[in-house]
C-alpha cells in the first residue's frame, strides 16, 4: 500500500511539475506575442477585451491558489486538489484580436476608448501574470536552487548528469547574484516596465527558468530525459560580461 502511493504521488509530481513548465513556456511565448503586436500596432487600433478577461481570471486562480496555500497540504496535493476545482488553473489564454462581435457589444454597452483593451495595455496585463506566476514558483520550497534532495534515477548512470545540472545550476546563480544585489529591485523594475528587454527582465526570466529546473531535479524521481531538458534549459542562459543572454527556445516538458 505504501508503494501504491507513493507511486500515485510521483504521478502527481511528474503531472504538476510538467504543467508549471508547460504554463511557463506558453506564458513566455505569449509576452513575446503581446510585444509584437504592441510593435506593429503602436496606435491601439486593435482590441483585446476578450483575451484580457481571461489573463486575469488566470491570475485570480493563481493568486487564490497561493493566498490558500498556508491552509492546504503539500504542493502537490493542493495543486491537485485546486486543479479539479478549477479546471483553468495554470491554463494560459491564447492571445487573439477581439472578434467582431465582441466589439458591437461593446459599443452597445457605450464603451469609450479608454475602456479598450489596445496593445500596450496587454503588455502590461500579461507582464503582471508573469509576476504572479513568479511569485506561484516562489511560494514552492522544492523551486529552491539550494534544496538538495536524492532523487530515484531511472537509470544509475544518470546521476554523473544529475551532479552537473547542480553544478551549472550553481555556477549561473552565483554570476545572476554578481548581476544585480537582489531580487526585489527586479520585480519592481519588470512590473512598472515590463516591455523593457533590459537585463533586468532577462535576469527574471533566467531566474524562472532556473527556479523551474530547480524543481524538476528535486522530484522524488527523474528519467533521463527529464534531466535532458534541465540541461537544454540552463545552455539557453548565457551570462558574460555582466550581460545576459536567453536563447529563444521553447522546450516541452518530457512527461
Amino acid at each position: 500500500m505504501k508503494k501504491f502511493i507513493r507511486e500515485l504521488h510521483s504521478d502527481l509530481e511528474v503531472v504538476y511539475v510538467g504543467q508549471m513548465c508547460l504554463t511557463w513556456e506558453f506564458l513566455h511565448w505569449q509576452y513575446v506575442k503581446a510585444l509584437s503586436l504592441w510593435d506593429s500596432d503602436p496606435h491601439g487600433i486593435r482590441h483585446y477585451n476578450e483575451v484580457a478577461g481571461e489573463f486575469q481570471q488566470f491570475q485570480v486562480l493563481l493568486q487564490r491558489f497561493i493566498e490558500d496555500e498556508p491552509f492546504q497540504g503539500p504542493r502537490v496535493q493542493h495543486y491537485s486538489n485546486s486543479r479539479c476545482a478549477f479546471r483553468n488553473l495554470l491554463q494560459v489564454p491564447v492571445i487573439r484580436e477581439d472578434r467582431f462581435k465582441d466589439k458591437c457589444k461593446a459599443r452597445k454597452k457605450k464603451h469609450t476608448e479608454e475602456n479598450f483593451v489596445t496593445s500596450d495595455m496587454l503588455v502590461e496585463i500579461v507582464g503582471e501574470s508573469i509576476r504572479i506566476f513568479w511569485q506561484f514558483v516562489e511560494a514552492d520550497k522544492d523551486c529552491n536552487i539550494e534544496t538538495k534532495r536524492t532523487p530515484e534515477l531511472h537509470d544509475p548512470e544518470d546521476l554523473q548528469l544529475l551532479i552537473e545540472i547542480r553544478k551549472i545550476l550553481q555556477k549561473k546563480e552565483r554570476k545572476l547574484k554578481d548581476i544585480v544585489r537582489g531580487e526585489r529591485c527586479i520585480l519592481k523594475k519588470f512590473q512598472q516596465c515590463p516591455e523593457d528587454d533590459s537585463n533586468e527582465v532577462l535576469f527574471y526570466f533566467a531566474q524562472l527558468d532556473m527556479k523551474l529546473a530547480s524543481r524538476v531535479i528535486n522530484m522524488s524521481k527523474i528519467t533521463r530525459d527529464q534531466l535532458m531538458w534541465c540541461h537544454n534549459k540552463l545552455d539557453n542562459i548565457s551570462i558574460t560580461d555582466r550581460k545576459i543572454c536567453i536563447e529563444p527556445s521553447y522546450l516541452l516538458f518530457p512527461c
